[in-house]
């Protein structure tokens, strides 16, 4: 559990130093650094996530509004399952002596250890309603057998 820690912290780190890239960028390029009236400043997300175990499977809910199927990725390793979203939006806007060319930007990460060991070939994954929910069966349990020595 101590490198998923230290994994937090890294990632916190490479977030920080992009904003204050992002920032510099803007400054120095003379780029309007406050929002224009009206809209909303980038911000992480935290999805809302919920990890349910039952006796044969472990069941991962996870809610991501206004993200679409087609741009979520999901990777199971050995002992996690990682969620990956991102949502790009662009448009182009041209009035008389004006335009307009936005880009907007927003993503999701979560890496969530599993309380158990799951059978990769038997996970199933169903997004509706911006509610995805990942199904994971338990692997059987290796059975023991006893070795008599001689």
């Amino acid at each position: 559990m101590a490198g998923d820690f230290f994994d937090e912290m890294r990632k916190l780190r490479e977030e920080m130093d992009r904003l204050f890239n992002e920032f510099n960028e803007r400054f120095y390029s003379g780029e309007r650094l406050l929002p224009v009236p009206g809209e909303r400043l980038p911000a992480m997300r935290t999805a809302i996530t919920d990890i349910q175990e039952t006796d044969d499977a472990v069941i991962a809910t996870v809610e991501l509004p206004g993200i679409k199927k087609e741009d979520i990725s999901l990777n199971l390793t050995k002992n996690s399952l990682e969620i990956k979203a991102e949502m790009k939006e662009e448009s182009k806007e041209e009035k008389e002596g004006f335009k307009s060319h936005r880009k907007k930007f927003s993503g999701f990460y979560r890496r969530i250890p599993l309380p158990a060991v799951i059978d990769p070939d038997k996970v199933s994954a169903g997004y509706k309603n911006g509610v995805l929910e990942v199904r994971m069966p338990k692997a059987e349990k290796e059975k023991k057998k006893e070795i008599s020595i001689e």
